[in-house]
């Protein structure tokens, strides 16, 4: 019997994102337990890498690199029996290019299935707002209406609901369309997409690193700052760290999900404070790396999603800040929710936030996590039962899309 052969993408894979790879590399493992004898290839930036780390196939990261078009995926996908656009927020955060690549896959007659995948309440804003010239012009008009008709949030508004029209009609081609969260299979049936399961984010599959010794009679409080949309009010965050460090048992665990940006922003803040060495930039790569230093912490707080689900999966007791629904909606499973937003940081609540974890310990969040991922892991369970049941069937390339 041929090897099946499987392509993942629709993620910015290889991209310094480690909540990424950590959907990547759980969910590798999830189709190595449902189709052991499938050969898996991903597209990604780091092929090397994701090749050598996850022992699979790799292939250029098509749709998010200019010298990688759709044309050339669609090209490279007709020599695969499925694809598979495996996680994240893409819905949303990148949807012309994740839908793109399905229309590129359902044309060469490749079926197509939807894995974990989430979507904010609202759209990238850098894909969906009239911006430049074209900014210029419709608020000019606006001038000349005397405000009376806000041309901008139309235009706006019409750019979005033709992409969820979009998103709609190419989900309906696909074999399987399973969404991370109730609040992601929510948007979609407002968009009018009713035929969506919910599981969970692959992720919750993490296995756990080593974790760090901690000094005995020491608070660790983990903080992530994201660059990609970075806190606003910076002062005010370099000031609530330097009051958590007044105490010298009190020692914060900055843990970057992005190597790069994310570790040079908070290195620029560390810099800012009154006691920069009571504030530890760790050097972490991987997702088990970022798992273990959540493990070694009493609470942490974050601006990035991954590092909330990576830490809630070892118990650790989580405060988020809002960037996109997407925090909410997690938050939300465990009876939380954001303080603020990263345009307004509720800075109050995360002092009473730590503070209140602290008070017991944890105790009380540990008792909530451990219900939250039991329900999150038998979705899961129930979605894999049911990949496994489609990569079984007889190969569906021989029907017609």
């Amino acid at each position: 019997m041929p090897e099946l052969k499987i392509l993942l993408g629709g993620i910015p894979l290889g991209c310094d994102n480690i909540g990424d790879e950590a959907i990547l590399g759980c969910f590798v493992g999830i189709l190595r337990r449902v189709a052991p004898g499938a050969s898996v290839t991903v597209c990604t930036a780091e092929r090397k890498e994701t090749a050598a780390l996850l022992g699979i196939e790799t292939a250029p990261l098509y749709g998010f690199k200019r010298e990688h078009s759709l044309s050339a995926f669609g090209r490279f996908v007709r020599n695969f029996d499925w694809y598979i656009w495996c996680g994240a927020t893409g819905l949303s955060d990148y949807p012309a290019v994740a839908v793109g690549l399905l229309e590129a896959a359902r044309k060469q007659k490749v079926p197509t299935i939807v894995w974990g995948v989430g979507m904010d309440s609202e759209p990238n804003p850098v894909f969906f707002r009239a911006c430049g010239k074209k900014r210029a012009l419709f608020r000019a008009a606006e001038l000349l209406t005397l405000d009376r008709v806000p041309l901008i949030a139309r235009y706006e508004a019409w750019l979005w609901n033709r992409m969820r029209q979009r998103i709609v009609a190419e989900l309906g081609h696909c074999r399987f369309v399973m969404v991370r969260d109730p609040q992601t299979a929510e948007e979609l049936r407002n968009c009018g997409f009713e035929s969506v399961v919910v599981g969970a984010d692959s992720a919750i599959l993490q296995r756990t690193g080593r974790i760090p010794p901690v000094k005995p009679g020491h608070v660790r409080i983990g903080f992530c700052v994201s660059a990609q949309r970075s806190i606003a009010r910076c002062g005010e965050l370099v000031s609530l760290w330097n009051l958590l460090t007044e105490q010298e048992t009190i020692e914060l665990v900055l843990i970057p999900m992005n190597p790069e940006t994310d570790s040079e922003l908070m290195k620029g803040l560390v810099a800012k404070m009154a006691h920069p060495k009571r504030a530890h930039l760790v050097s972490v790569q991987r997702p088990n790396e970022v798992q273990g230093v959540a493990a070694s912490c009493d609470v942490v707080v974050s601006s990035r999603l991954h590092l909330l689900i990576l830490s809630a999966n070892v118990k650790t007791p989580i405060i988020g800040i809002e960037r996109g629904s997407k925090i909410r909606n997690f938050l939300a499973a465990f009876g939380l929710t954001p303080a603020g937003t990263v345009y307004e940081c509720d800075f109050n609540a995360i002092v009473e936030g730590i503070n209140s974890f602290l008070a017991d310990s944890g105790e009380a969040f540990r008792a909530v996590a451990e219900q939250v991922r039991g329900e999150m892991l038998v979705r899961l369970e129930t979605a894999e039962k049911q990949l496994e049941e489609l990569l079984k069937a007889p190969n569906p390339r021989k029907k017609s899309n």
